[in-house]
């Protein structure tokens, strides 16, 4: 076989890994929908090394969210690996940060979920490349059959809709009663996080970030103390969270459904061509949203690309450390997303944007779009560091 491409409307991927995982071939799987990329290279039917582009599917995520490490030392392991050059994997085993054979069983559950958590894409794209002889990985053996991740899928399946008719929505609260919580359970584990969240009223989707959990892992959890009588959703409804937004007149007055496509893209490129990245993104994004070609994919990429960089420029060069302008009272009385709730918490006055994006599950781009809205708001103050 040279080759196998195709879309997963007419092909899903657990038809994908089964059909490989049982002709044990070798070569380089590729996923994609929308701006999510996943790479996995598979020897002889088994995954041998992955890479995403999503900041939950990171190395230092897994390990966070299993309580192998803490924010503070992924921050003081990137600076060494942003030093040295060094795989964050080895840096966190020659600082002593994590010993060996957890980093091996952590880089095999990224590979699974990377994977698992594309099972469930109705849409997207795949392309798999035959190699005879697939590139390792230095320092590495890890092999997950691709087999067993199919099979899992198809528990998955079945949990997932059991879980779903439990909690529907990420948007919800929970109440937890603690009587009947589990007698032995480990002081600082998953479980205390996760009762210590739900007492704060925070909504499964702001505890996935807060915990830096894969969705699979937290839900599953949850499902689990929900069939104990322990955890159960709030009664009362919830309001849909109102993101923090700048100032009226940073929005491109173009954006809206009425305007053609075309009229989108010319003015989206007119906007990037005077530099002005922020409303050029939001033109192509719109563009893309309307109309989504290889013309607008490209011309999103661009845009997406000058406003990382501009960003990065403004709150990143030089190091602007983050404080905040209301009382932190305040700010869990707001209606905020789970993603601004989560920067939010993470300002000390201490740790500058950089860090605190570093370490973040959200996309860099994302993070920065996000603190730029919390200073044009007044939420936030920056101070050169």
């Amino acid at each position: 076989m040279h080759g196998l491409s195709g879309d997963f409307a007419t092909m899903p991927l657990k038809d994908v890994v089964s059909y490989l995982g049982n002709r044990r071939i070798s070569g380089i799987l590729r996923v994609q929908r929308g701006g999510v990329f996943k790479e996995m290279t598979v020897g002889e039917g088994c995954v041998i090394s992955a890479s995403s582009n999503q900041p939950r599917e990171f190395l230092g995520q897994f390990l966070i969210n299993m309580g192998h490490l803490t924010e503070d030392q992924l921050g003081k392991a990137f600076e060494t690996q942003r030093a040295t050059d060094i795989l964050l994997g080895k840096v966190l085993v020659m600082k002593g940060l994590v010993p060996e054979p957890t980093v091996h069983n952590m880089l095999s559950l990224k590979f699974r979920e990377m994977l698992l958590d594309a099972f469930q894409w109705s849409d997207g794209e795949f392309q798999f490349d035959t190699v005879e002889a697939p590139p390792s990985v230095e320092g590495l053996d890890i092999r997950v059959d691709l087999l067993d991740v199919h099979r899992e899928g198809e528990f998955r399946e079945t949990a997932w809709q059991a879980i779903r008719a439990v909690f529907p929505s990420g948007q919800a609260r929970l109440t937890v009663d603690e009587r009947r919580l589990p007698e032995q359970r480990q002081s600082g584990g998953l479980d205390d996080r996760i009762v210590a969240h739900i007492k704060e009223g925070m909504t499964i989707d702001e505890m996935a970030l807060a915990l830096h959990a894969s969705d699979f892992y937290l839900y599953q959890r949850l499902y689990a103390l929900y069939r104990q009588d322990a955890v159960k959703v709030r009664e009362e409804p919830v309001a849909p969270p109102e993101p923090v937004r700048a100032p009226p007149k940073s929005e491109p007055q173009i954006i809206g459904s009425e305007s053609p496509a075309d009229e989108v893209i010319q003015a989206a490129r007119m906007f990037l061509d005077m530099s002005n990245y922020r409303d050029g993104e939001a033109l192509a994004r719109r563009a893309h949203e309307l109309a989504p070609s290889p013309e607008t994919a490209a011309l999103l990429k661009q845009a997406e690309t000058g406003l990382l960089d501009s960003l990065r420029w403004v709150l990143m060069d030089p190091p602007q450390v983050p404080s905040l302008q209301v009382p932190s009272a305040k700010l869990k009385t707001m209606q905020l997303t789970a993603p601004e709730r989560y920067l939010l918490s993470r300002i000390d006055g201490k740790r500058d944007v950089a860090a605190i994006v570093r370490v973040s599950p959200l996309h860099e781009l994302d993070a920065l779009k996000y603190f730029q809205g919390f200073v044009d708001s007044g939420f936030v103050k920056l101070t050169p560091r």
